[in-house]
């Protein structure tokens, strides 16, 4: 006699199983908002006015087959004291390195980097040819509807770790 209910009359039985389930969507429905809620009291949601502010992201669309593409973004230190960005996550890609662009003997070469500095009152602004973020290993591009989800990770002169959500537009060109 083996799983839940095997003892019920079948109808009962049924029924059982159906409140089961509905009850585990529930409860996972319940966690991910309870989440969700912790996430923006605690972190803020990066709006005007908050100590950090995460503006104009966008990122470059690729063309079909393409392995990494490139996002830009603006960030600004609304807070008193020095902010540290650690790196970029997005369930649309794989993996999300910070770069910067040097000249090397005349050429143009792209570095990936292990952090920005922002100081207080000033912004970052990570565009082509300078600072970005490389966004490597594309997942379902298609189904994002030409918005990508940025999660960006900072850590405060005081050391708290804050992560600001934005959402960065999939975009053929650079906007006006």
């Amino acid at each position: 006699m083996g799983g839940s209910g095997a003892l019920l009359p079948p109808d009962i039985a049924s029924n059982n199983e159906n409140l089961r389930a509905d009850s585990e969507e529930l409860m996972k429905k319940s966690l991910i908002g309870l989440v969700t809620a912790i996430t923006f009291i605690l972190t803020g949601c990066g709006a005007s006015g908050d100590p950090i502010e995460v503006d104009n992201g966008w990122v470059r669309a690729m063309p079909p087959g393409a392995k990494m593409t490139a996002g830009y973004v603006t960030v600004t230190n609304n807070g008193k004291g020095e902010l540290r960005v650690l790196g970029a996550s997005s369930p649309f890609f794989g993996r999300i390195e910070m770069h910067t662009t040097v000249m090397d003997d005349g050429v143009q070469k792209m570095r990936m980097v292990d952090g920005y500095k922002i100081a207080p009152g000033e912004s970052l602004e990570l565009k082509a040819g300078s600072d970005h973020l490389m966004m490597r290993f594309p997942r379902d591009l298609e189904t994002a509807g030409g918005q990508i989800p940025v999660s960006m990770a900072f850590r405060t002169t005081d050391g708290e770790l804050v992560s600001i959500e934005s959402t960065f537009e999939l975009r053929q060109s650079a906007p006006n």
